[in-house]
């Protein structure tokens, strides 16, 4: 990893930006042990002061210092190149922060900048993915304006000056192609043709249960067992011609992500080939 380029350093899981105890200790040209205990004093230092409050009866000072622990620095464990099962720690930007405030000298500067840099590159990237999530579109959806409009396409997603996506561009024919920026929130996407297949289908699997048939453990993922759907809930088409309806599933409906994917059920334990969704913005049944 370059010593001026963090843009592996950091990686988004479960809609938080965060980096590792690994490559904390790889930036700053440190032993990962030393990193694995300066975390684990921050820890106790933080119970310390937690015990300390609790004889004050501050209990509402007590429960912000667990919950940021807790929140900011998550065990983990990672494999070495001689196979062994060994811990670290994954950890919010807030936990980094806390980490390295420690770190000193004009090279740990100049690294805390760049890590920075990085954070905040990756906060850009994963609000431009939620808001196109949210709009549910991308380079080739047709779109019309709010206000009412013949067909667009969607030819070009385009950023301003922070790199937040705010604009699309769209082209549509009569009898010349003709091209125009818009703003992202003036257009919306055609309804698809399948609309009332996927209404019917999500609506018909609320009813039933979704967790009843829902096998992920993933709490925004949905993984369903077509099979098992159809077995129990009547009126759907036949699988095959269900997985090409399923694969329109975009906003507001769960958005697609792939199908024919081994997964260990949250149900009874075992493996089923399922079609899996996320869950988006507008979740199912209205709520926000």
């Amino acid at each position: 990893m370059n010593a001026l380029d963090f843009s592996q350093a950091v990686f988004i899981q479960d809609q938080q930006i965060k980096t590792d105890s690994l490559k904390v200790a790889n930036a700053f040209g440190k032993n990962h042990r030393d990193v694995l205990r300066k975390i684990e004093k921050l820890k106790r230092d933080f119970n310390t002061t937690e015990r300390n409050i609790a004889l004050s009866e501050d209990n509402a000072l007590t429960f912000e210092l667990v919950e940021f622990t807790q929140h900011n620095f998550v065990t983990s464990e990672y494999i070495d190149s001689t196979g062994r099962v060994l811990p670290k720690y994954e950890m919010t930007k807030d936990g980094w922060m806390f980490l390295v405030m420690g770190f000193t000298g004009d090279k740990a500067a100049q690294i805390k900048i760049a890590f920075i840099n990085a954070f905040n590159a990756m906060a850009t990237l994963l609000q431009n993915q939620q808001l196109i999530e949210q709009q549910g579109i991308q380079v080739g959806t047709k779109v019309r304006l709010n206000s009412g409009s013949p067909e667009l396409t969607v030819n070009q997603l385009m950023t301003n000056a922070e790199g937040i996506l705010d604009q699309v561009e769209v082209m549509w024919f009569s009898n010349r192609l003709y091209k125009t920026t818009l703003s992202i929130y003036a257009v919306v996407p055609v309804v698809a043709r399948n609309n009332a297949v996927l209404q019917h289908f999500w609506e018909a699997i609320l009813q039933y249960g979704l967790h009843l048939l829902n096998h992920s453990h993933k709490p925004d993922h949905i993984a369903l067992n077509l099979p098992q759907v159809c077995a129990a809930i009547h009126g759907l088409p036949d699988t095959r011609a269900l997985i090409q309806e399923l694969a329109a599933s975009t906003y507001p409906y769960p958005h697609y992500l792939m199908h024919g994917h081994a997964v260990r059920s949250a149900i009874d334990d075992k493996t089923y080939r399922c079609i899996v969704f996320k869950q988006t913005a507008v979740q199912l049944g209205g709520a926000a």
